[in-house]
């Protein structure tokens, strides 16, 4: 009966183990960005391609900002034909952001940029962090000159 107990408390024990470990995995994946995370930067991209930002500074304007779909540039054609670009920002600065084509392409340009640094970023981090494992490997050669991990055994037929 006391081998039964001592049995189901490892396994208990190797269970909270395994699962504080997994949690903790968990927790080193990047959190996604919030709305007003998302809408700071977005809005900080418009503002230097040239948009304008136009308040909801009134309960009419509040109400119409809340009907349209945040965070998403879009388009619309004016009388003229030109395109009028916007985005209803609901979460960061509660206002609209209003540009031309012109100033769409400067922010589209900017967002091309932005990706491009973050995939090279990415990069560099990959090269760094195999760079480090090259090093490890390098240190671990020195150390054991016969080449072999210390896991393995030492046997005659190693030096036939």
């Amino acid at each position: 009966m006391r081998q039964h107990s001592s049995t189901s408390v490892a396994v208990v024990f190797l269970i909270a183990t395994l699962s504080a470990a997994l949690f903790g995995c968990g927790s080193l994946q990047p959190q996604p960005p919030t709305p007003e995370q998302q809408a700071e930067q977005i809005g900080a991209m418009l503002s230097a391609a040239g948009f304008r930002m136009l308040p909801a500074d009134n309960p009419e304007r509040q109400q119409h900002l809340d009907s349209l779909l945040p965070l998403k540039v879009q388009y619309s054609v004016g009388k003229t034909g030109d395109l009028h670009y916007w985005m209803a920002d609901p979460y960061y600065c509660k206002c609209m952001y209003l540009g031309t084509e012109e100033d769409y392409q400067k922010y589209e340009n900017l967002k091309l940029n932005q990706q491009f640094q973050a995939k090279q970023a990415e990069i560099a981090q990959q090269t760094f962090e195999a760079r480090q494992m090259e090093e490890m490997d390098m240190q671990e050669e020195m150390f054991n000159p016969y080449g072999m991990g210390f896991v393995y055994p030492m046997n005659p037929a190693m030096y036939w």
